[in-house]
């Protein structure tokens, strides 16, 4: 994976708890095994060895902890001095001071929360935009996001704004999770399409897929606990699948997700053959969901990130050795089909999702674990690591014509 720039060093921010965000810790690992020194902001603790120095965000100001400052910040402040009121202030002073010092040979900005900073003459000094300037998006960030609720309608503006250093001139590289959302991005703000890089998570090697028992194929659910996940079809194509299918949800923390399923459960017909569990620790996932079968990845395209998805459950059952049954989407249904490891539901109706597991026997469900090894072995972070190194490697320093 190795590029042709030397070692140097590297600031990655994040507004989330590191050690426990899949995408970050894997930009952090591609950038180690680059050679790159990295240090890290975000929440939470010191999230990986491969981190040499980790700076936690500080506690939020007077003004954001009060609803009134709040408030009143986002009302009357203009919006400069309200992110430094409310984000940049955050920026341990230690980190500050080295980048005023040129001291990053590049600054990788997760999401857009801290692209405003970038902007920042106090800090970006004229050593500091030596520097590239890395901005990696992730999913598409709505503008109109904010326009539904008294608060959003407070907040709104400053999330636009903030939103608008998208197309900054300052940043060097740009990233994000699959390709028909980068050119949402690129028509918007006319630039160029940033690079895709997937949220694929490492080869597990020696992993075989687990035998299927034709008395009961084992379909599985794991991760974010959302209703607009395809909560609602499953639970009702569940109702009239036969009864060689059982039904597990491995979900993360989110109490009243999990309160609404298990009241949904307690009257179901089927619930004596669906389950709820806890979730795989975040390096153990493939080991956990191999002795599943199928994972059922079904999401109404009720928004352009759910149009678009391509979520990190989608190449973890891969990794799992797992079959897949995806709706019809532009980005997961076409790898689907090109490597036959699993099936595309026509319509997203739950009626649809019944029929196409029904039509699925422990045979076809074998033949489509085995061809998931395929894509395990083609589609990880390697491959994916290989794009977002390229991406910063293929991007001039900032001043580098000067």
């Amino acid at each position: 994976m190795t590029t042709s720039l030397p070692a140097q060093t590297a600031l990655v921010l994040s507004y989330s708890d590191i050690a426990s965000d899949p995408r970050v810790r894997r930009e952090i690992d591609w950038l180690a095994s680059d050679g790159w020194t990295v240090d890290t902001i975000g929440l939470g603790e010191h999230p990986t060895v491969s981190v040499r120095d980790h700076f936690p965000l500080a506690e939020a100001g007077v003004v954001a902890r009060s609803r009134i400052g709040t408030l009143l910040a986002h009302t009357f402040l203009p919006h400069r001095i309200r992110f430094r009121a409310l984000v940049s202030r955050r920026i341990p002073k230690e980190v500050v001071s080295r980048v005023r010092a040129g001291d990053y040979d590049l600054v990788v900005f997760n999401e857009p929360e801290f692209a405003p900073w970038a902007e920042d003459p106090r800090d970006f000094t004229r050593g500091a935009k030596r520097a590239r300037l890395h901005l990696d998006l992730h999913e598409y960030h709505n503008p109109d996001i904010r326009r539904r609720t008294l608060g959003g309608r407070i907040t709104g503006p400053h999330y636009r704004w903030t939103r608008r250093h998208i197309g900054s001139p300052v940043f060097t590289s740009r990233t994000v999770v699959n390709t028909p959302i980068g050119r949402l991005y690129a028509e918007e703000f006319s630039i160029p399409v940033p690079a895709q890089v997937r949220n694929a998570p490492p080869f597990i090697p020696d992993l075989e897929p687990s035998p299927v028992d034709p008395t009961e194929i084992r379909l599985l659910f794991h991760g974010l606990p959302s209703w607009s996940r395809g909560f609602a079809e499953i639970l009702a194509a569940m109702r009239e699948l036969p009864e060689t299918f059982s039904m597990t949800f491995m979900l993360t923390a989110n109490p009243a997700v999990h309160a609404m399923l298990r009241e949904e459960l307690s009257t179901h017909p089927a619930r004596d053959r669906i389950r709820i569990v806890p979730p795989a620790p975040m390096r153990e996932i493939a080991e956990k969901i191999n002795p599943y079968d199928i994972e059922i990845v079904f999401y109404r395209p009720t928004g352009i990130n759910l149009q678009f998805a391509m979520p990190n459950k989608f190449f973890e059952a891969a990794q799992g050795r797992l079959a897949l049954v995806v709706g019809e989407t532009e980005t997961m249904a076409p790898i689907v089909r090109e490597y036959e490891h699993g099936v595309v539901v026509p319509e997203f109706t739950w009626e649809s999702l019944r029929d196409t597991l029904a039509g699925l026997d422990a045979p076809a469900v074998e033949r489509m674990k085995a061809r998931a090894v395929v894509v395990a072995e083609t589609l990880n972070s390697d491959s994916e690591g290989r794009s977002f190194l390229e991406a910063i490697a293929g991007s001039p320093k900032n001043g580098a014509s000067s």
